[in-house]
């Protein structure tokens, strides 16, 4: 980094957990609302040989669900701060279009200054 220049900084690993973690929240969610949760056989509360009631798996369904909603929104969040970040090049620099952003992996020419010390590019 000649001028100290760096890309926007991204998030993308915690976007892609936080999609996935949803994807896989939401169908064992819906599993656990409308496969499991359906009774088979009739059986009497906290009889002998039963077993969990399907109020119970209605239950961890409806909580899976609730964490796919949270890990969605963990995405989002995320996706949201990184596209905040806007370009501000050194006082010395020549001036740049309005809502200019340089694409990834560009670097300043050689001719430009040095930035100063510890500018912060992408605010």
């Amino acid at each position: 980094m000649l001028h100290g220049f760096s890309d926007a900084p991204s998030h993308k690993i915690f976007i892609t957990v936080g999609w996935c973690a949803s994807g896989v929240f939401a169908v064992l969610g819906f599993l656990g609302v409308m496969m499991l949760g359906v009774p088979s056989d009739p059986c009497t509360p906290d009889a002998t040989g039963c077993g969990p009631e399907p109020t119970t798996f209605a239950a961890v369904g409806a909580a899976l669900l609730a964490l796919a909603v949270a890990a969605a929104g963990w995405s989002v969040f995320w996706h949201l701060r990184d596209k905040r970040y806007r370009f501000h090049p050194p006082p010395n620099w020549p001036p740049t279009p309005p809502g200019w952003q340089p694409l990834p992996g560009w670097s300043p020419p050689p001719t430009f200054p040095k930035a100063p010390q510890g500018w912060n590019f992408w605010r």
